[in-house]
């Protein structure tokens, strides 16, 4: 930047000596005098005698003497040359104060609004090439065949940058909600809140922002659902009655505050959505037989059946915050959109004995072949293991980047001492084999630990 407004600065002075150095050139000038005039006079009066002689009105002989009389008038006339007032020229300097003042205001102006000032800043044109242009293999963009893949340091620094992208572009709807579902996902949940928070602002009224911001903010105050969070799931039904992801937060907040008869409501409308004899059908029916159970267990038995033995909520669980307290984190609605990889996750014998109840449990879903951005992910705790797991597109971190899409893929898991998303030394790992979209009953085992 700073060698840019130097040369900036020569080429408005070089600009400007063109400009001024002719105003204030001086010059001088002889005044105009009445001998001037007397002299065109007396050359006309030589042309008239020339031409009497030639036509024969005066004789030859009278020539010379008409000449020598034409001689002594000019001398008495006409002074001589050094008698002729001298005028300087002005040098046009109130112009050219002028000029310098205003042609350098005029085109820095003209840069500053129709030219772009950073044009040329290493940090500006860094930071634009690696957030609005990235290389194959970027948030939303598939890799080139022999591409390297993304490492988690890569993935995060990735994230960053989006962070300091969308500061400086506050009114970035998509940019916004990319960093809340991606921080989200990285279980960076105090960050994802504020961003949620910085989208209902330029979204008010959008049910699946209201429904995704409730989940963090359950998930950042320990799966907790009451207070605001269940406010914004309400606010979110109130705009989309049917919305799947928050009548799963309200049935899960209402049964967590003992309101049985509006759990039950909740999960019934939500059960009404979804296929019959499908996977999610199975899970909601379930649900719904936990509620019966807990409120029968409180000699207040709800309407709509009787209680039965049914597994726990963390057994079979809606993905989202949308649970018992011991239930996963993922953020997504029981009823995905798209193909779904499902499956379960078991930990060697071996390895059970370092397993803490406090350990976070992390499942990937990552493109064979590909980036390793994941194309889905789960993060829960490791006390829910063995853990039944469901992966879709609702978890996916970045556009373009989701089950869906992909061919093939490994489903991966890893038990965290740190909670932090990028693998550490010490975390316990394990992977699948490779599957495609669809895959049903995934074993993966956690049998290494990185070293």
């Amino acid at each position: 930047m700073v060698a840019f407004w130097i040369l900036a600065t020569l080429m408005i002075g070089v600009a400007l000596a063109f400009v001024l150095f002719p105003l204030l050139r001086a010059r001088a000038s002889a005044a105009p005098s009445p001998s001037d005039a007397n002299l065109d006079a007396l050359r006309e009066q030589k042309r008239e005698i020339e031409a009497d002689i030639a036509a024969g009105v005066l004789p030859a002989d009278s020539r010379d003497e008409a000449l020598g009389e034409l001689a002594a008038r000019a001398e008495a006339e006409i002074p001589a040359a050094g008698d002729a007032p001298i005028v300087p020229a002005r040098r046009a300097w109130p112009l050219a104060a002028g000029l310098a003042v205003v042609l350098p205001a005029i085109a820095i102006g003209l840069y500053l609004w129709l030219g772009n000032p950073r044009g040329l800043d290493p940090l500006a044109i860094a930071a634009r090439q690696g957030a609005e242009a990235p290389p194959a293999g970027a948030p939303g963009e598939q890799a080139a065949p022999g591409t390297p893949p993304f490492s988690d340091q890569q993935i995060l620094a990735m994230v960053e940058t989006l962070a300091a992208k969308v500061k400086e572009r506050p009114d970035d709807v998509k940019g916004w909600s990319l960093l809340a579902r991606s921080m989200n996902a990285l279980g960076r949940y105090a960050e994802a809140v504020d961003a949620y928070e910085h989208l209902t602002k330029l979204v008010p009224n959008n049910a699946d922002v209201l429904a995704d911001y409730a989940d963090a903010l359950a998930m950042k105050q320990g799966r907790d659902l009451s207070g605001k969070p269940y406010a914004l799931v309400k606010q979110a039904l109130k705009i989309d009655p049917k919305h799947q992801k928050a009548l799963a937060l309200a049935g899960t907040a209402a049964m967590n505050e003992g309101d049985y008869a509006s759990s039950l409501r909740y999960w019934q409308a939500l059960g009404a959505q979804v296929p019959p004899g499908s996977e999610d059908a199975s899970k909601v029916d379930g649900i719904l037989a936990e509620v019966r159970s807990r409120a029968a267990s409180t000699g207040k038995p709800v309407a709509g059946g009787p209680a039965s033995p049914a597994p726990r909520v963390a057994q079979a669980p809606p993905p989202a915050s949308a649970q018992p307290p011991a239930a996963s984190a993922q953020p997504a609605a029981p009823a995905a959109a798209g193909p779904t990889v499902s499956g379960t996750v078991t930990i060697a014998d071996a390895l059970a004995p370092k397993v803490a109840i406090t350990d976070t449990l992390f499942i990937f879903a990552r493109s064979e072949g590909g980036p390793r951005i994941p194309l889905a992910v789960y993060r829960g705790g490791a006390r829910e293991l063995p853990k039944v797991f469901v992966l879709d597109d609702s978890m996916s971190m970045a556009p373009g980047m989701k089950i869906s899409t992909a061919q093939q893929m490994r489903i991966e898991a890893r038990v965290s001492k740190s909670g932090n998303a990028t693998p550490q030394p010490g975390d316990l790992v394990g992977s699948s084999a490779v599957v495609k979209p669809g895959a049903r009953d995934v074993k993966i085992v956690i049998d290494r630990v990185l070293p």
